[in-house]
């Protein structure tokens, strides 16, 4: 499309008036700033001379520069208050889970040593926390993440609003929400005592242990789903045995009774009622949260645990609520790997249903491979395309494309004019 110099011109003069409307308030802001001091500028280097330092100081009208050291203090402040607010959540945060690790459920190692004391690492300007624990039976360890909104730049977190409410329908990521993300991997190993032997099928064990079932809250579900690619291949049902806020959300319906098979009868429900503004969901799963984009990223991240999501506790109920849940996702383990070390028949998680999971894992895999191979068909073709181009550059170059236009027209040609006689 040819752009005609009367619209190029109109074009121009749109964007000097946009800009002039930007700039002309700079400048005179920038005017206005220069003109608070104008008496004391106007001052003859006599007069100046003549004023002792007292006396200079206030002629000057300092109102600018007051001004930017009150928004210096303004930013300092709001920057301590914004680490130290998130470095005392985090804190009691770690400081329950801790604990309760450590002497309710007698892990034997729990947290970091680190050169300040925390038992817990950060990063990001106190944003990003993390800690753990290990060393007990059945569970192999405990990795324990935390997010935490940016309080120290208030600014920031303005700017995301503004951005989020101006456009609604992009997909953002958690930046604004404070988590706190819990993954329990199990190890196959039961010990009923100090005194009991280690079982040596820790590998048979935890091969049984390839399956989905979630319990997920209603007002996250659509969330969660939509960020956890295990949670993408469930179906969701509810149950009238689960709180109305909760749903159950597996690969096959008979996992349903997973998580409160192994569990006291009751404590599920009362858990659940306590949590249903704290827990988003708890899933037993051994897929990743990212999807594969072949099959063996699908095989590498093949990784059974237990994975908890919640917002951050706030207050000491909601901390006993959260190592309370923790507690439920540590006894099912404990439950079932002992069901599996001991071979016994009321296993909830048979051979059938595994077999089944099997079936429906490879019919998702199979669409991630299809996928991948016409992503690579579609790589070759585009570069194909571009060898192609490179080719007429070279012959356009040697003045052998024109002889080649010209030959494919007279070709085009002499077919149009064989259509038109075969039709007389």
């Amino acid at each position: 499309m040819v752009v005609k110099p009367i619209e190029r011109a109109s074009v121009c003069i749109t964007a000097m008036s946009a800009l002039s409307n930007i700039v002309e308030p700079m400048f005179r802001f920038a005017e206005r700033i220069g003109n608070m001091n104008a008496d004391y500028f106007n001052l003859t280097y006599e007069e100046q001379k003549a004023m002792s330092f007292f006396e200079r100081v206030r002629a000057y009208n300092w109102q600018f520069e007051a001004f930017a050291v009150g928004m210096m203090v303004l930013i300092f402040v709001s920057f301590k208050y914004g680490t130290m607010t998130n470095s005392s959540r985090a804190s009691k945060l770690f400081g329950s889970i801790h604990e309760f690790l450590r002497n309710d459920l007698n892990f034997a190692r729990v947290g970091f040593a680190t050169a300040t004391r925390k038992t817990y690492l950060d990063a990001h300007l106190q944003t990003w926390f993390t800690s753990f624990a290990t060393g007990r039976s059945t569970i192999e360890s405990v990795a324990i993440k935390c997010h935490l909104l940016g309080r120290h730049n208030p600014l920031a977190i303005l700017a995301e609003h503004i951005i989020r409410l101006c456009f609604p329908t992009l997909q953002y990521g958690d930046e604004l929400n404070d988590y706190v993300e819990i993954s329990i991997k199990p190890n196959g190993v039961y010990v009923a005592n100090e005194n009991a032997n280690v079982n040596g099928n820790a590998k048979e064990v935890l091969s049984n242990f390839k399956f989905i079932t979630s319990i997920v809250n209603k007002s996250f579900m659509t969330k969660v789903r939509r960020d956890n690619f295990f949670l993408s291949l469930t179906y969701a049902s509810e149950n009238e045995k689960l709180p109305k806020e909760y749903a159950y959300m597996s690969e096959i319906n008979q996992l349903n009774d997973f998580i409160p098979g192994y569990i006291s009868k009751g404590k599920l429900t009362e858990v659940l009622a306590k949590s249903t503004n704290l827990l988003q969901f708890i899933s037993f799963t051994d897929l990743p949260s990212e999807k594969p984009v072949d099959e063996q990223q699908w095989n590498a991240n093949i990784e059974p645990r237990c994975v908890i999501r919640a917002n951050v506790p706030t207050n000491s109920k909601d901390l006993k609520t959260l190592n309370d849940i923790i507690a439920i996702a540590v006894e099912i383990y404990d439950n079932f790997t002992r069901d599996l070390v001991q071979k016994k028949a009321s296993t909830l998680v048979t051979s059938d249903i595994l077999r089944k999971n099997i079936n429906f894992r490879n019919q998702e895999l199979q669409k991630i491979i299809k996928s991948a191979k016409d992503a690579e068909l579609e790589i070759i073709k585009e570069q194909q395309r571009e060898i192609e181009k490179e080719k007429k550059r070279e012959l356009r170059k040697t003045g052998q494309q024109a002889n080649i236009d010209q030959k494919m027209k007279e070709k085009r040609e002499r077919r149009a004019r064989n259509k038109q006689k075969t039709r007389m």
